[in-house]
């Protein structure tokens, strides 16, 4: 666990069961919220159908004569199942926005530095690598183009502070002496600090204002993708 790109399956992983959860959530309580509507619908149909003739106007008061009455009815009845769609964001719902753009961000993070800088450095390629560098990525632009989470450029911020951390690690990681999986005093080269000190300053500060930003402007063009194919479609 002391590779980014463990911990970028990680955020990945999190998110995909924290969204099946809030998923579920969501959907318990709009089935709740439908079955309450059409109880007091029902109940609301047998008063009316209850109530004496109405002796004016010659009809039963349970059934409209005017027919803007009944375009009426299909305008509440469109409001109530809308209105059974949306919730007051919760908590939950915040901290799995969170979670989703670290995620999102680290993972094409993760793949576009370790097939543009270290894949050379690989001499066997195996399965596991192709998913914990590939496959992330390919999960959360599906997720994002499948779903209807918005995407905000500004929220770079979090993958900004999830960067930080994990840029702590590495020189705590340095200063206790660990090494990396191939035996080397570092994770990655460019977390050399005793040997290649500047080229880890420059590494992180080009992470920090190039990768990050790049990255989330690359999730928010499939996001913008994803908005006008769904407004072509609308029409």
């Amino acid at each position: 666990m002391i590779y980014l790109s463990n911990w970028s399956f990680f955020f990945v992983t999190l998110y995909f069961v924290c969204a099946t959860i809030v998923t579920a959530i969501h959907y318990r309580k709009q089935r709740k919220l439908a079955q309450c509507n059409t109880g007091n619908r029902a109940k609301n149909d047998v008063k009316g159908l209850a109530l004496p003739e109405n002796s004016q106007n010659g009809h039963k008061p349970g059934y409209s004569s005017d027919p803007n009455d009944d375009v009426n009815d299909v305008a509440h009845d469109a409001e109530d199942v809308e209105s059974s769609r949306v919730f007051p964001m919760a908590w939950f719902h915040q901290a799995l926005w969170v979670i989703y753009n670290i995620a999102a961000v680290a993972a094409l993070l993760v793949t576009l530095t370790f097939w543009s800088l270290l894949f050379r450095l690989v001499n066997n390629l195996r399965a596991l690598t192709v998913v914990v560098h590939g496959l992330n990525s390919v999960l959360m632009v599906g997720d994002t183009m499948l779903s209807s989470i918005p995407v905000r450029l500004f929220h770079v911020i979090y993958p900004m502070f999830y960067s930080i951390i994990y840029i702590v690690f590495t020189v705590i990681y340095w200063a206790v002496g660990g090494t990396s999986y191939f035996d080397k005093p570092y994770i990655y080269p460019q977390t050399d600090y005793t040997g290649r000190p500047v080229l880890s300053a420059v590494s992180q500060i080009c992470l920090f204002f190039v990768g990050l930003p790049l990255c989330q402007s690359v999730l928010f063009s499939f996001y913008m993708l994803r908005v006008w194919i769904k407004t072509k479609c609308a029409k």
